[in-house]
């Protein structure tokens, strides 16, 4: 006996004239359940079974000297030699034996037993499960139509077919035709693949179709084909809805004759597939709708500042790839402060919602939408010049006006476009940049009109202008402050703050410290004075949570338990409390939150990674930490400035900006050759000579009584 029909093993055989004694005897000592009956002349007549053996004995004890051929099954079934182990499979289910003979010219050859073929069930079943685990491996990528794509490639190798197609719409809605449409190398895919509904009763171990329709052997098809129906669900939807869902199918032709033959390997195959596929699909679909949602405002369902920022860097480099120009217009709600003073901040968010509706509603579809600030958004206008853009801004503006408001108010808007064309190839910043100005020239206008920016608006970016001065009043005005009120509130945090200094003299300078560096990283990246203007702020202020951290944590000398660690990370969100209900700080807010994020995503508290880091965060982190670096604390001596420049530069591109630490390194070495030293011999005093003091209270100041746990956060 053997496992295989292709590799008959040994036959053990009686005579026809021996007694069942001798067959049960010569049954026992060779451990087998069959012998094959030969007649006087050695030619295969029959076989008998322990079965046999055991029923006559018990039926009549004295039987045992009978000859086996009284016995014995004369009309055997058997296969020939190089039977396939299905098929001898298929013939012992369909004739219900549980052994099968090989026989070859006459003579046995072999035998198979149903142990034999169920042991090599196993091992198919081994290699097959061994085959899709190959598939799992493949299946890696997070965005769906990628992830489609991926297994309209890889899913074919597992079955040898030719082609295939995978086909996905939305469950609730059959008519709205393909969500995700993927094919390799398949030509009849319109009309001829089975229907999702037919599809949807076909067993999750796939369905076998003997024929192609005519249409697709036309097109080069081959049968068989077996198809998979499909069904993944997402992530639950905003707001309470149903989940979202995808039903279809993987079909495929071509398939090899290995797999029609053993159709009972294949099916298990299938259902292995069928459920990775599904699996992985429905992995991909989730984690584009959690990513979507990070890519959305939650409070007006559009665009996030993130989402922004991506799209905005796709369209500048769409301009020199197909060399089409695309424009960015800032829309900016007129006197927000006073809908909230005035209706309540409920009423202030219904209309920011209200704003963004009338928005959507009226931009086109290419045109992308996002919130960039409290009641500032930011729209992206492919393929359109500044002049068209103004058009649809303008009408946008209008629409805008007629939303109703309680108390006799209206609203309405104020907007900046800037163009980028191939022959310009502005970067993203400079473009921000420029919607910025022609936004405040709006402003300056009298509100409530749409502004084109032109080069002659560069004049306000220079420092010491008076339009800058303007600008800053202006925006007071919008905010209903008062110098007199912002100052009052800035002598309230710079007292709190300089009386908990006095308790650490190891970082009494430390935001100070880290001011003068960051207005020095924002210069040497050309920021202008409005951003390093803001980032001054933010960098005053940046460390100002810490006033909730107690002292026994902020000033301990050893290494933080897990414990208080988290403890300390609380103090970004600490400073947001006290801070946000200050409108004219809502920028710097949005900064002193975020500038313990990194680069790889690994900070606090949010856990935000590259450009979505806002960009003076990144820069405050830089500077912070070259001042913890190269300053003494209670947990650490100082270190040399050379040994800060290496740590900084192992730090780009995986805790911090490449970008600001090569802004940083720049400063350092330019100053190094203004003052004919080497960085060796510089000391941080250098650095710190053209500190400029900070005005106070004057404007947005607060020190923080213990900063700069940079370091500490990589212990």
């Amino acid at each position: 006996m053997h496992d295989s029909a292709d590799r008959p093993g040994k036959v053990i055989t009686i005579n026809r004239n021996d007694t069942i004694k001798q067959a049960a005897t010569l049954m026992a000592a060779n451990n087998v359940g069959c012998l094959i009956v030969n007649d006087d002349q050695g030619r295969f007549i029959g076989l008998v079974t322990e079965r046999d053996v055991a029923r006559h004995v018990a039926d009549s004890p004295d039987t045992g000297h009978l000859p086996v051929a009284q016995i014995m099954t004369d009309r055997v079934i058997s296969c020939a030699p190089g039977t396939p182990t299905h098929e001898a499979r298929r013939i012992m289910a369909t004739q219900r034996v549980r052994h099968l003979p090989i026989v070859q010219d006459g003579v046995v050859v072999g035998i198979l037993s149903a142990r034999d073929i169920m042991t090599q069930q196993l091992l198919e079943d081994r290699a097959a499960a061994e085959q899709v685990a190959v598939l799992s491996k493949c299946l890696q990528s997070t965005d769906l139509q990628e992830a489609a794509e991926i297994v309209a490639a890889e899913a074919p190798k597992l079955f040898e077919a030719r082609s295939c197609v995978l086909y996905l719409h939305p469950q609730d809605d059959p008519g709205k035709g393909p969500e995700i449409v993927t094919s390799n190398r398949c030509l009849c895919f319109d009309g001829n693949c089975p229907n999702t509904e037919s599809a949807a009763r076909i067993p999750l171990g796939g369905g076998f179709f003997e024929e192609l329709p005519t249409e697709c052997f036309e097109q080069g098809g081959q049968p068989p084909r077996l198809v998979l129906p499909l069904s993944i669900a997402g992530l639950r939807e905003p707001h309470g809805a149903d989940q979202k869902r995808l039903t279809g199918f993987l079909c495929m032709c071509g398939l090899a004759s290995s797999c029609t033959a053993n159709r009972e390997l294949t099916s298990y195959k299938a259902r292995l597939a069928g459920e990775i596929i599904v699996a992985h699909l429905t992995n991909a679909m989730r984690y584009q709708q959690a990513r979507l949602t990070s890519l959305t405002d939650p409070l007006t369902g559009v665009g996030s500042r993130r989402l922004l920022e991506d799209k905005l860097q796709m369209e500048c480099e769409r301009v020199q790839r197909y060399k089409r120009s695309f424009s960015v217009a800032i829309i900016d709600l007129d006197h927000f402060k006073v809908i909230n003073d005035t209706l309540g901040h409920a009423a202030g968010d219904e209309a920011i919602k209200a704003m963004a509706r009338r928005i959507e509603e009226q931009k086109r579809k290419p045109d992308v939408l996002a919130r960039y600030g409290g009641d500032e958004f930011v729209m992206l206008i492919p393929e359109t010049g500044a002049a068209e853009a103004a058009v649809l801004l303008d009408r946008i503006r209008q629409h805008v006006h007629r939303i109703p408001l309680e108390q006799d108010l209206s609203l309405s808007i104020s907007c900046g476009i800037a163009e980028n064309t191939p022959e310009q190839d502005v970067a993203p910043g400079e473009m921000m940049r420029r919607a910025d100005l022609a936004l405040y020239e709006a402003k300056n206008a009298g509100r409530n009109c749409v502004k084109l920016w032109d080069k002659d608006m560069g004049h306000l970016v220079n420092p010491g202008d008076l339009e800058i001065e303007r600008i800053k009043k202006l925006q007071r005005r919008i905010l209903g402050l008062s110098e007199k009120a912002e100052k009052a509130f800035m002598e309230s945090i710079w007292s709190l703050v300089q009386a908990l200094e006095a308790k650490d003299t190891y970082a009494r300078k430390h935001s100070e410290n880290v001011t003068h560096y960051a207005v020095q990283i924002a210069r040497m990246m050309d920021l202008g004075p409005k951003h390093s203007d803001l980032i001054r702020r933010a960098a005053m202020i940046h460390d100002i949570g810490k006033i909730g951290i107690p002292d026994a944590i902020l000033f301990k000398p050893g290494v933080l338990t897990p414990h208080e660690r988290r403890v300390i990370e609380q103090h970004p969100l600490i400073a947001v409390r006290i801070l946000e209900p200050m409108s004219f700080l809502e920028k710097e807010v949005a900064i002193v939150r975020h500038h313990h994020e990194k680069w790889n995503g690994q900070g606090y508290p949010d856990g935000l990674a590259r450009m979505a880091i806002p960009l003076g965060a990144r820069i405050i982190a830089v500077a912070d930490t070259f001042d913890a670096l190269t300053s003494n604390r209670s947990y650490h001596v100082q270190r040399p400035i050379p040994e800060a420049i290496r740590i900084l530069k192992d730090s780009a591109d995986y805790d911090l900006d490449p970008t600001a630490v090569e802004a940083m390194l720049a400063w350092i070495e330019s100053f190094t050759i203004r003052v004919g030293k080497t960085s060796e011999e510089l000391a941080v005093e250098d650095l710190l000579a053209t500190h400029e003091p900070v005005p106070a209270p004057a404007v947005a100041v607060a020190v923080a009584p213990n900063g700069g746990d940079a370091e500490r956060s990589r212990n």
